[in-house]
């Protein structure tokens, strides 16, 4: 393969290779002028030789550049590659080949560069500059990423051999699956799983079970895609976490095409806009708080697979489920079948999903790079964006060829492993932090280069993910219709009882004929197209008349495009009728084919695409193209107006040939063409000038109505023809729509924009049916995302009352009453007449029936707050706790070590913004009471008590003898809030910590972490972080936590005690008991049967519900796992007898299933508090995980008194209704100790740490700070355990030897002289003081005596701040403190005062004893 430099275009060796490789391109249809350059630059070629010699890898990198898909069939063909027919065994082996031949390749360039580099010779010189470039192309690394100019030569070589020795690892350890263990292994056997399509992104990508068998005869292929680099921006941290999500679940095509939309069009956009319906303190916080994020990713496509419909069968445990349902509705009434139906056929889509996807499907892998930031104001947007995409840019460099990357700003920063973060030196102006990380799906583990991790994914299958599933889905009604006939008594009534459960459980059309119906319509289109056969082609225009009136009386049939694509365009009949007629018109003249162009266009396109195999597509489309083209310059329109006079001139020509002298179908159909291709134009030039004036309310009424006759978004054009009906609708409603808009508009902002959307979601033409609720769904989420921040706060409203876009006529209702002014008014009556109805069809039912067994419910996924809002509510505390300025992770030690009132005085705060110092200033004196902290307004209580008594004089003057005091006393109706405005509860205690834990930067967080351990409190593990939902674990934090135990070891008869005394907890080797709740449980609490076990009730190491200042509105401890250890004293009350980890998940296990996933990979023994009567399958999930786990597993049935012994000794039940708690706690600790007993399951906080990377959390360690720190400590023990440490100081510090010893010992002496001649006119000075003081404390007033008092006070807080000097190498500093204390406590005792002794003790000795407060001790 050629790969010199290109010559002169006057070389007359070069021009005829060119030449015969231009006609090469251009007799496959694809432009020479475009596709030479590109051949040479990707590949080197220049000449037809060269193609012969080229392979399927080849193909793919050309694959990325071109501009229409029937290109890519051009250019197998050119290739003469066949698609996608290579076996997965071959393909491995020919990669496996290319690594090993690019290994030796690079051996020999960095040999011979070696060579140069010890004769002197310089990168700048040519053959330096040569063989360099030798290595890039052996190492695959693109141009831009390769070492900047100004690296030295010898610093380049190190580097690639840095990489070459992760080659030469990742071939040695190559390892490759059979193709159907591949898919079996690939992201936990995802190909096989359901997806259950509803309208719901969230229910889409839920994890569902295995629901087809690998079909017989199944083979992996070559990827039918290509590498893609691509590149993400989002505003709103939940825009890039469902995207990374959907990416994972659904893979590639879908995600990339889920953009929403409405009628077949969809909104394309680059970016994320966020919710319309905010209110305005939600926009006020998005200006001073906001978010971007920058991805780039590499995807990396290896293998490919495609499911065939007639070898789809379900999976054993999805047949049997349909078959017991089969069997149930066999003896079940008719008017009972519904509710069976959405009953068991809601949970087969739960657990199995309700379609399977056909394909194509990828494997491959996928390498992320992120950049993020936070925190800053909106007006720094844009200076914030170009910073963070500058250095995910240099980011990106690093990874690619593992140099150091540097950062704009000033700023120069090395290559991070996982997560970095750099700040600019202008931070004055940004105050902002971009965080930088690295993430996988699929490859080899702990791999952060990019050619590494790119090498192991090439060389070992078992590596491979799941990276795209295709958009094709195949309904499961339609698999047991095709494959499973014989498996059901009657299957056309089965598949007609599957697609009625799902309509009614989704709201969604099953869009899909069953039965006999489906075959009649596939039998009338082969016969049609065996009619074919007898055609004469003469490139007339009624044969593709007749050809297109089927077309579109099959689409209508079948509702779907399936078998005009599977059965009709896949057929060699219709493709080489199709050929022919092209080869006829060709040598026409252009004006003579433009009919017969359009109505191959309105033929093919899109359809043409989905075609497995249409040899000569991609010539017919290229000429189809090309005159399309030509049009697109003709028919401009910028105004309303213009537009409509489009139409009537579109309706009038359509009129005039229908019904002229000289008509014909043809005509007729030519006309509509020309007429939809004018008015496609026209619509799309009147789009781009609205949207360049800014009109896109406009826009979007028009788009709405356009929708309804066929109009598509992406493409730009009507799906059918037009014809007089359709532009009739849009000449009558768009004019109508228009008018009543503008003149709302000039009135209201808020009618005219109901208006609008009231439109969009009613409009229909004259013979369409009422719009579905599944339409109306998808149309009212276009329009919020089009209007995006426009939609004003009284249209936002409507929209947030409960189940606005379930009872579509109630918003409706509420949109037309908004539209005419009398919304307010309306609302209320309804609210009444509806709360009046509700209660007699209560008192009715009541009557009527019993009261039924309570069935478990899931909880409804649509009351969970938004992303958006819980982000609100964080940035609402944040303000209330005065912690803007900190936010995020800006708090260091230095913000709090101060001396205030707060430190002087045991008070209380008396603002929110106060709570967060006076926490710190408690955790700092290791105050337990720390953790009760709240700052409630006493004047609101008052006033609410005085409020209730002036009501109550009232109303016993008012009510007199008639009223019943008795029943006004008992009435257990809840109090109103009078105002009207939302009642704010006071902070939460834990709330408060959170906040500042948010804030804090690392050395803070360490800082918390060991004050809190000091305090016996538990300490966070797992902390989702309130804004992006990424899971954080936190062991730089952990890193300094010691505990001191006993460890209890017995060898048979013999016992023998091990003391360990201040061992690093994050180090030690221990059992991990983890507790989580499933369902809610309001008469059990978790964390409180954790304390009696940890503590005996004697301490609340874990906050729970009836702490003192614990409320039901904390907000950031859902999905917080916690940790607190037990330590054994050595007594003969402990509970157990070694050292324990307890884990505690806050929240519901059935919303927090990453955490979860951790849990059970660390966890010895996982303990359960299960509600059976709120189960849903989620919780099912969980507990049938747990049971399959070789773990043992403890169920405490929060409802249930006595349960039956389970079969399994690994898996244990306890009741705990009605339950003595000692005598509940003792079992539960019996449980624990006996299951512990049989296990050897332990570890450590250290070793926990490869598991968060596997499941992407954030680890605080992975900060290049955190490495670089760690590094050189590691550097410094490394040299003290290697030499002798005297030795080293006298090398290293040669002026600290004898001489300094010297120096010492004299200046010692000296020291002790002038403390003795000080000491002495001290002590007479501060007599003739003490004798002034005490006659003038008999005059003093009371207030004299009490800043005494605080002046002892203070000496005792400072004492408490200096105590570390007590073995300081100043001991007189101390010795003056100690000795104005001791002047100040004898004035007070001569004054009759008391005062306050306090007391150090220490600490670690007692590591499971609660630690007191200062003040709590004895006074004396």
């Amino acid at each position: 393969m050629s790969t010199g430099k290109e010559k002169p275009k006057n070389s007359a060796q070069e021009d005829p290779a060119k030449d015969e490789l231009a006609k090469r391109l251009e007799a496959v249809g694809l432009s020479a002028e475009y596709w030479l350059p590109k051949l040479h630059k990707q590949l080197g070629v220049t000449s037809t030789q060269v193609l012969k010699h080229l392979q399927y890898e080849d193909y793919l990198k050309l694959e990325c550049d071109v501009q229409h898909p029937w290109e890519k069939q051009a250019l197998r063909t050119l290739l003469n590659i066949a698609e996608s027919k290579t076996t997965m065994k071959q393909l491995q082996e020919q990669r496996l080949e290319m690594l090993k031949k690019r290994q030796e390749q690079a051996k020999l360039a960095l040999k011979e560069l070696k060579e140069m580099q010890e004769k002197g010779r310089s990168r700048h010189e040519e053959a330096v500059t040569k063989k360099e470039e030798e290595l890039r192309q052996a190492m695959d690394i693109a141009p831009e990423y390769w070492a900047p100019s100004e690296k030295p030569l010898i610093e380049v070589m190190e580097n690639v051999h840095k990489q070459l020795s992760f080659l030469e690892e990742s071939v040695s350890q190559s390892e490759n699956l059979p193709d159907k263990e591949v898919l079996r292994w690939a992201s936990g056997g995802l190909a096989l799983q359901g997806i259950y399509k509803t309208n719901k992104l969230t229910e889409m990508v839920e994890k569902r079970e295995q629901l087809i068998d690998i079909p017989e005869g199944f083979q992996l292929f070559g990827p039918e895609q290509g590498p893609l680099f691509e590149k993400k921006e989002f505003s709103s941290a939940k825009a890039e976490s469902t995207f990374t999500r959907t990416m994972e679940k659904l893979g590639f095509s879908i995600s990339v095409t889920a953009k929403g939309g409405f009628g077949g069009f969809s909104a394309e956009t680059s970016t994320d806009y966020s919710s319309s319906s905010e209110s305005e303190e939600t926009h006020k916080s998005r200006a001073e708080h906001t978010y971007i994020c920058t991805t780039k990713y590499s995807y990396i496509p290896l293998a490919s697979c495609y499911f065939p419909k007639d070898q789809l069968r379900l999976s054993s445990a999805a047949l049997q489920e349909l078959k017991d349902m089969e069997q149930l509705l066999s003896h079940t009434p008719e008017p009972d079948k519904l509710n069976l139906l959405k009953s068991r056929g809601g949970s087969f889509f739960n657990r199995f999903g309700s379609h399977v996807n056909q394909g194509p499907l990828h494997l491959g892998g996928i390498f992320w790079w992120k950049a993020s930031s936070e925190g800053f104001r909106a007006e720094q947007l844009d200076e914030v964006k170009k910073r963070t995409s500058d250095a995910l840019s240099s980011y990106v460099g690093g990874s690619y060829s593992g140099f150091g990357w540097s950062i704009a700003g000033g700023v120069n920063v090395s290559k991070s492993g996982s997560e970095a973060s750099f700040q600019g030196t202008d931070r004055k102006q940004t105050q902002t932090e971009i965080q930088l990380f690295v993430t996988k799906t699929g490859g080899p583990p702990g791999v952060d280069s990019l050619t590494a991790w790119k090498s192991g994914l090439l060389a070992s299958n078992k590596t491979w993910s799941v990276i795209d599933r295709g958009s094709r889905l195949i309904p499961v009604w339609d698999i047991i219709l095709s494959n499973h006939r014989q498996d059901f008594n009657d299957v056309y009534q089965m598949g007609r009882s599957l697609t009625r459960a799902y309509e009614a459980l989704t709201k969604l059309s099953a869009c899909t004929l069953v039965g006999e119906e489906l075959a009649s319509a596939v039998d009338e289109a082969r016969t049609f197209l065996e009619d074919m056969k007898t055609w004469e082609v003469t490139g007339d225009e009624e044969q593709l008349v007749t050809l297109l009136n089927f077309k579109e009386k099959l689409i209508e049939k079948t509702k779907h495009n399936r078998t005009w694509i599977d059965i009709c365009l896949s057929d060699k009949v219709l493709q080489d009728f199709l050929e022919n007629t092209v080869l006829l018109c060709k040598d026409l003249p252009a004006h003579n084919t433009m009919s017969t162009k359009s109505l191959l266009c309105y033929l093919l396109d899109p359809y043409v695409y989905s075609v497995k195999n249409f040899p000569k597509s991609s010539s017919i489309m290229q000429w189809i193209f090309h005159a399309e083209e030509k049009q697109q310059k003709s028919v401009r329109v910028s105004e309303f107006a213009d537009f409509i006079q489009v139409l009537q001139d579109m309706k009038n020509y359509i009129q005039a040939v229908t019904y002229g002298p000289n008509s014909s179908p043809a005509a007729v159909v030519e006309a509509k063409v020309k007429a939809s291709l004018d008015v496609s134009l026209a619509l799309c030039s009147l789009r781009k000038a609205l949207q360049d004036r800014e009109q896109i309310d406009i826009e979007l009424l028009l788009l709405s109505i356009a929708a309804r006759a066929g109009y598509r978004v992406d493409s730009n054009t009507f799906q059918y023809l037009l014809g007089c009906p359709e532009i009739n609708f849009m000449l009558k409603e768009m004019q109508r729509a228009h008018e009543g808009y503008l003149t709302l508009r000039d009135q209201d902002v808020s009618r005219a924009q109901a208006f609008l959307l009231l439109t969009g979601l009613t409009v229909t033409a004259a013979e369409f049916k009422d719009v579905s609720p599944e339409e109306k769904n998808k149309r009212l989420t276009f329009m919020k995302r089009h209007l995006g921040n426009l939609l004003s706060g009284e249209v936002a409203n409507v929209f947030m009352k409960p189940n606005a876009c379930d009872d579509w006529n109630a918003l409706e209702r509420d949109l037309n009453t908004l539209v005419k002014g009398e919304y307010e008014t309306s609302s209320s009556n309804l609210q009444k007449q509806n709360i009046i109805k509700e209660l007699r069809d209560v008192c009715q039912r009541a009557k009527q029936t019993p009261p039924p067994k309570p069935q478990p419910q899931a909880p409804p996924k649509d009351v969970k707050m938004s992303e958006g809002f819980k982000t609100q509510d964080f940035l609402n505390l944040i303000k209330r706790l005065g912690l803007e300025n900190y936010y995020p992770r800006k708090m260091g030690m230095a913000d709090f070590h101060v001396i205030d009132k707060t430190s002087l005085h045991d008070s209380q705060p008396s603002t929110e913004s106060e709570l967060p110092f006076y926490f710190l200033q408690k955790l700092l004196m290791l105050d337990y009471r720390v953790r009760y902290l709240v700052c409630k307004d006493d004047s609101k209580t008052k006033q609410g008590i005085t409020s209730a008594l002036n009501m109550s004089s009232k109303m016993n003057e008012c009510s007199g003898a008639t009223s019943d005091i008795y029943e006004d006393f008992l009435n257990d109706d809840e109090g109103t809030n009078e105002s009207g405005t939302p009642r704010q509860t006071h902070v939460h205690p834990m709330d408060i910590q959170m906040a500042i834990f948010h804030c804090a930067d690392d050395f803070m967080r360490q800082y918390l972490s060991t004050k809190l351990a000091f305090c016996q409190f538990a300490l966070p593990l797992l902390v989702p972080n309130p804004r992006t939902s990424q899971i954080e674990f936190p062991l730089w934090s952990l890193s300094q936590v010691k505990k001191s135990w006993h460890h209890v070891e017995k060898s048979g008869v013999e016992t023998s005690i091990k003391n360990y005394k201040n061992k690093l907890i994050y180090q030690a080797d221990t059992p991990v008991v983890s507790f989580t709740r499933i369902g809610n449980s309001p008469h059990s609490s978790k964390s409180k049967i954790l304390n009696a076990l940890l503590s005996k009730h004697k301490h609340d190491i874990f906050f729970h519900r009836d702490c003192r200042g614990s409320s039901k509105d904390c907000l950031l401890m859902n999905g917080v796992v916690e940790i607190s250890w037990y330590c054994p004293g050595g007594k003969d009350d402990d509970r157990f007898d070694n050292c324990i980890a307890f884990t505690n998940l806050h929240g519901d296990a059935r919303e927090h299933e990453q955490q979860v996933r951790f849990l059970q990979a660390i966890a010895s023994i996982n303990v359960v508090l299960f509600t059976a009567s709120d189960e849903n399958e989620i919780g099912k999930q969980i507990v049938s995980d747990f049971l399959n786990s070789p773990k043992p597993f403890v169920c405490l049935f929060t409802e249930k008194e006595n349960v039956a012994a389970g079969k399994s000794n690994l898996n244990i039940k306890i009741g705990m209704k009605n339950r003595n708690e000692a005598e509940l706690i003792d079992e539960l600790a019996r449980t624990i100790k006996d299951l512990l007993a049989g296990s050897n399951s332990t570890c450590s906080l250290e070793t926990c740490v490869e598991i968060a990377r596997q499941h992407d959390f954030l680890i605080d360690e992975d900060k290049e700070e955190c490495k670089q720190a760690k590094s050189l400590a590691q550097t410094v023990m490394v040299l003290f355990k290697e030499n002798n440490l005297l030795g080293m100081k006298e090398e290293l510090l040669p002026l600290q030897g004898e001489l300094w010893h010297r120096w010492c010992k004299k200046d010692k002496e000296l020291t002790r002289l002038q403390d003795k001649m000080k000491r002495s006119i001290e002590q007479h000075r501060s007599q003739i003081e003490s004798e002034k003081r005490l006659r003038a404390m008999e005059l003093t007033s009371k207030s004299t005596l009490n800043h005494d008092n605080e002046l002892a006070t203070f000496v005792i807080g400072l004492g408490n701040m200096t105590l570390i000097n007590i073995f300081g190498e100043n001991p007189s500093e101390m010795q003056d403190i100690l000795q104005i204390a001791v002047q100040a406590f004898l004035r007070m005792k001569q004054a009759t005062q008391v005062s306050g002794q306090h007391r150090t003790q220490p600490l670690s000795a007692w590591p499971s004893t609660p630690v007191p407060h200062a003040m709590d001790q004895p006074q004396s």
